[in-house]
């Protein structure tokens, strides 16, 4: 959890910024992350996935290179699309808090030990210039915050491309990211890794990166998402 300075520097910014639900906007007190309301309407993904593959309609059987997953959130509900959206655009970060405290409250109640790094998936250099950032890396810094673990961005990077992956359907989402994420030199050998993301669609991504996590020498994956989609 964040320590005495985290928690002032959030009521320091809430008196110039103040807190707002992540979900319907509303105000909210400075030290809390969703409205009452929210808080009892929004599904919490995690009491309802597979632990393993991350899906609600289990996927276990399609070759996953990840060992367990942690999603908190619904990507389909409205409320939660909206959030992630704001999150893509603008860097509001206030799903990504509530869904590391989430990950990691379910994490001490399942004891679950702490990855021995957190690692992003990486965003195109092109793309990270334009948009400022990287919400994959924010959302890894939230979790890493809480678990007090440090946060690798530079051993996994993707290629440029024009086109975005959700522009297509799942066979073809598997097939295009084989060679789109590549690696840095680097030895991983035993080390239980946090892979982390916004959204986890088809996991299709999730999983490749998770294949070249273990290639470079990873004895266990966990794949941490904010948000997972419902299978078609």
């Amino acid at each position: 959890m964040t320590g005495s300075a985290g928690k002032l520097r959030s009521f320091i910014t809430d008196i110039f910024l103040p807190n707002r639900c992540p979900f319907c906007g509303k105000f909210i007190t400075w030290d809390s992350l969703i409205c009452e309301q929210c808080d009892k309407t929004v599904t919490k993904a995690n009491i309802e996935i597979c632990r393993r593959c991350g899906k609600r309609k289990c996927i276990c059987g399609n070759n996953i290179n990840y060992d367990m997953a942690f999603a908190s959130f619904f990507y389909n509900e409205k409320p939660v699309r909206s959030s992630i959206y704001r999150f893509k655009t603008i860097g509001d970060t206030n799903i990504a808090e509530y869904a590391a405290e989430d990950i990691v409250s379910f994490m001490e109640k399942e004891n679950i030990p702490k990855p021995d790094i957190i690692i992003p998936v990486p965003m195109g250099r092109k793309k990270r210039r334009k948009r400022g950032f990287n919400q994959a890396e924010l959302f890894a810094g939230c979790i890493g915050k809480r678990l007090c673990i440090p946060v690798n961005k530079n051993i996994l990077y993707k290629s440029d491309t024009k086109d975005e992956q959700h522009n297509y359907g799942r066979d073809i989402r598997e097939k295009r990211v084989k060679g789109l994420f590549m690696a840095e030199e680097a030895d991983l050998s035993g080390m239980t890794v946090m892979i982390c993301d916004d959204v986890m669609t088809t996991g299709a991504t999730i999983n490749e990166c998770s294949r070249i996590l273990k290639d470079l020498g990873a004895g266990y994956v966990i794949s941490a998402v904010c948000a997972v989609t419902e299978l078609e």
